[in-house]
């Protein structure tokens, strides 16, 4: 009996795999977005703070860039969410953990029968 894509994808592990991905690359980019925002703001902040009677001058920031990262990870947080309620029927972090518990669970029976043959 064939089995379906879903089935070949979710038994290969290839769908963990490329959750994983998307889900760190979500991570990075919604870093790098929030990053500069605090990046350019704290320099000015510590400095006028650090220094009695200072104007507060905060430069430009460059709102395109940030929403660029911003949306990129909401793109990349996305596609981990269908992919893993396609594959595995829930949500991302969810698949991740029962593909781990599944992996650690065969893991164990290979020790067990190679204990059993030796």
């Amino acid at each position: 009996m064939k089995n379906s894509l879903r089935e070949v994808v979710a038994e290969s592990n290839v769908a963990a795999v490329a959750i994983a991905l998307l889900l760190l690359w979500a991570l990075d980019s919604a870093f790098r977005g929030i990053w500069d925002l605090v990046r350019r703001a704290a320099g000015p902040l510590l400095t006028a703070a650090g220094i009695p009677g200072i104007s507060l001058f905060i430069p430009r920031i460059d709102l395109e860039y940030m929403f660029s990262y911003l949306y990129t990870a909401a793109v990349c947080l996305s596609a981990a969410a269908l992919l893993s309620r396609w594959a595995y029927g829930v949500g991302p972090l969810r698949s991740l953990s029962e593909c781990r518990s599944r992996l650690r669970r065969e893991r164990m029976q290979e020790q067990t029968h190679e204990e059993k043959t030796c």
